[in-house]
């Protein structure tokens, strides 16, 4: 395929930089462009091509731009856990903002940065490759070999070595999910083959995971050695305790953000709440305090049973209640997975009596379920931004759907 120029006007939902072709045949087409800048003219070497949008890679910078900056991890453009450690942060919240807009069709607030640019990161999942343990390589299922990650908060970095020779002597294809809290770091090996040589090998490197800030390991979920869970709870907050193999926020100080967000969406007196999607508790554990009722359910058993011992005073089920018959509720919160939610669960936020809160982490579905909330009645009255993860183009959205 031909190499091109492309005049780069903004970043993308993925992570691309996307601008339009200068030069015919195919003057104007809209062009993704991995590792390139807003305001910058580059060259490309298109990779895929259709009549009206094409996806290359950077060839070279014919005019940098202003926002670029140098990435403070030399793997990057290699592997795939960043894709914008190449622009200032200012130009990631401007770039985040978009995005949103672009999706609800609502003007927001400025970006919360939640967290620092860098050492934020609580929780990993590391892949096992051969010699290599590490992230997948950018638009690839290689491994990349990581031996440090800038994005790593002070407690995962202390562990990584260690983990990373008990990966050496794991078969590849095993994961190693990283989590850490109050205590420590919990560590959750998956993929790994027979269960007995695997737990013999953590047995022998017990102690020097343990001297590297290891608590306890858990071997495709299920405890094996140390602690079974480690206290991920936020400054202020109730005790939220989860496993390393276990949903989790990227940090402490990011969940606060987020909790922070909620609430504020929730108010001061929600009334009868019903939380779907709820997890462990994460929300649930603050809702009691304030509701005057909580009915949470996930569809995981096992978060269930956590969220059970982390918020008591709620009422706990693995299916969203049905309403009707049970009393609506006053608001519903939901906390989808990326590919937003589900009909039964859109069907029950749809009957609340006053307000749905929508917890989002992709724009582009939460406006899909917009669509719905709003064929049931809500308007989107407004929304926040949360930057949880800075380097990379992930975004947190809070919205809030009230029934005029």
């Amino acid at each position: 395929m031909p190499d091109v120029v492309v005049e780069i006007e903004s970043l993308a939902p993925g992570g691309d930089a996307v601008g339009r072709q200068q030069e015919a045949p195919a003057a104007g087409r809209v062009t993704f462009v991995p590792l390139a800048a807003p305001g910058e003219r580059v060259g490309v070497h298109l990779v895929r091509e259709k009549a009206r949008v094409a996806w290359g890679e950077l060839t070279e910078i014919q005019r940098p731009g202003a926002d670029r900056v140098a990435p403070r991890c030399p793997l990057f453009g290699e592997c795939g856990g960043c894709q914008w450690q190449h622009v200032n942060l200012a130009a990631q919240h401007t770039a985040k903002k978009q995005i949103v807009e672009r999706a609800l069709g609502i003007e927001i607030p400025p970006v919360i940065a939640a967290v620092p640019p860098f050492g934020y990161r609580d929780r990993a999942r590391v892949t096992v490759a051969g010699a290599a343990v590490g992230f997948k390589a950018r638009r690839s299922h290689d491994v990349v070999d990581v031996r440090e990650c800038p994005l790593f908060s002070p407690a995962l970095a202390r562990t990584l070595p260690a983990v990373r020779a008990l990966g050496a002597n794991l078969p590849s294809g095993s994961e190693l999910a990283l989590q850490a809290g109050g205590e420590g770091v919990h560590v959750d090996v998956t993929h790994a083959g027979e269960t007995a040589p695997t737990r013999a090998l953590c047995q022998r490197l017990w102690a020097d995971l343990q001297a590297a800030g290891v608590v306890g390991v858990s071997i495709d979920g299920k405890p094996a050695l140390g602690a079974a869970t480690v206290d991920v709870t936020e400054v202020g907050g109730a005790p939220l305790l989860v496993p390393g193999g276990a949903f989790a926020q990227s940090g402490r100080t990011a969940n606060a953000a987020l909790v922070a967000a909620v609430m504020d969406a929730a108010g001061e007196t929600p009334g009868a709440v019903i939380e779907l999607c709820a997890g462990s508790g994460n929300f649930t554990r603050h809702l009691v305090r304030v509701a005057t009722s909580v009915r949470a359910s996930d569809t995981d058993a096992a978060a269930v049973a956590r969220g059970r011992r982390v918020a008591p005073a709620a009422t706990w089920s693995r299916r969203p209640p049905q309403v009707p018959p049970e009393p609506a509720a006053d608001l519903v919160l939901l906390d989808p997975p990326r590919e937003g939610a589900d009909e039964e669960t859109l069907a029950v936020a749809g009957k609340a009596l006053r307000r749905v809160v929508y917890v989002s982490c992709d724009p582009q579905t939460l406006a899909r379920d917009a669509r719905r909330l709003g064929a049931a009645g809500f308007r989107l009255t407004s929304a926040v931004a949360l930057d949880l993860m800075p380097q990379t183009y992930h975004i947190e959205v809070v919205a809030i759907f009230d029934r005029p």
